[in-house]
């Protein structure tokens, strides 16, 4: 279960690095990536093919704890959100019409 875990947050690492490397060219990197996109694309095939090489048991294992920790983050979240305390706020405040919203954004 360790190792197909793992395995699974290199593939999200590794695809991380090229996702913002194109949607935010400019921001300030501290360390350096060599070759990008070919070492994060290769790193991403060699985990899936150790992934794949894995009993479907362990499949099965990380599927049923992914869903199991999304559950938790989205229920904690829902009652610890951030934006729907702001948002409550501006309700009780305001109301729940349509209205102009743009005049709130500076509040």
């Amino acid at each position: 279960m360790t190792s197909i875990g793992t395995l699974f947050a290199f593939v999200i690492v590794c695809g991380a690095v090229i996702v913002m490397r194109r949607t935010n060219p400019e921001a300030e990197r501290p360390f350096r990536a060599p070759l990008v996109p070919l070492v994060p694309i290769l790193g991403i095939l060699t985990c899936l093919l150790l992934m794949f090489s894995l009993p479907v048991a362990n499949w099965w294992r990380l599927i049923i704890w992914l869903l199991i920790g999304f559950v938790i983050y989205f229920a904690y979240g829902r009652r610890h959100s951030v934006m729907a305390e702001y948002t409550m706020k501006e309700v009780a405040e305001h109301g729940a019409g349509g209205g102009d919203l743009s005049r709130h954004v500076n509040d």
